[in-house]
């Protein structure tokens, strides 16, 4: 039986959807920004903002729905027999990792208004600009943008570093990988 929302053992299957596929999104997300910041001006690149643009508007519209799931209506598995530095630690990465794939957006949308260019959420809302116009700024937003995005992807890979340590170095012992994975089979 399908679970939609968590259990004792399990995140549940909505949970586990915003989880993999915004991983998915964010991986795209890093690869096609770093590219964007090495690649010389060209049409090619510009059908890359465009839809770097697009899945950046997606990401940050499926992190708040993720947040709303998680915090109000999804029940939390427990996490009683995990020790208390591997929970400090879970915690604060979670933490930045929200943090960045809330703050990575906007920084896009501000961006993209100092370049004097328009946001759309998921390509089709037109968002008013709330900054004017500034040339003088881009350069800047672009770097902090950049280095986000690259301190997003540090986080990201301990992320999955914990989570291939729980799943292979410790056999899951604590049923982490197993909250998030969508097979039932054993560890």
């Amino acid at each position: 039986m399908v679970e939609f929302k968590g259990t004792k053992s399990s995140w549940g299957i909505i949970a586990k959807l915003f989880h993999w596929s915004l991983a998915l999104l964010l991986f795209w997300q890093v690869a096609t920004g770093i590219s964007l910041h090495n690649m010389e001006f060209s049409p090619i690149k510009m059908g890359f903002i465009i839809t770097h643009k697009f899945f950046g508007t997606l990401v940050f519209s499926l992190v708040v729905l993720r947040l709303i799931w998680k915090y109000i209506f999804n029940t939390h598995p427990k996490y009683e027999n995990i020790p208390l530095f591997h929970k400090l630690v879970s915690n604060l990465v979670h933490f930045i990792l929200y943090g960045l794939v809330i703050l990575i957006p906007i920084q896009g949308t501000l961006m993209t208004w100092l370049e004097g260019g328009d946001v759309y959420l998921l390509g089709l809302i037109k968002i008013p600009p709330l900054i004017e116009e500034n040339f003088i700024l881009y350069p800047d937003a672009l770097t902090i943008h950049y280095y986000s995005a690259l301190i997003l992807t540090a986080i990201f890979s301990l992320h999955i570093v914990a989570a291939l340590y729980h799943r292979f170095m410790i056999k899951d012992k604590y049923g982490v990988w197993k909250r998030m994975a969508f097979s039932r089979t054993k560890v």
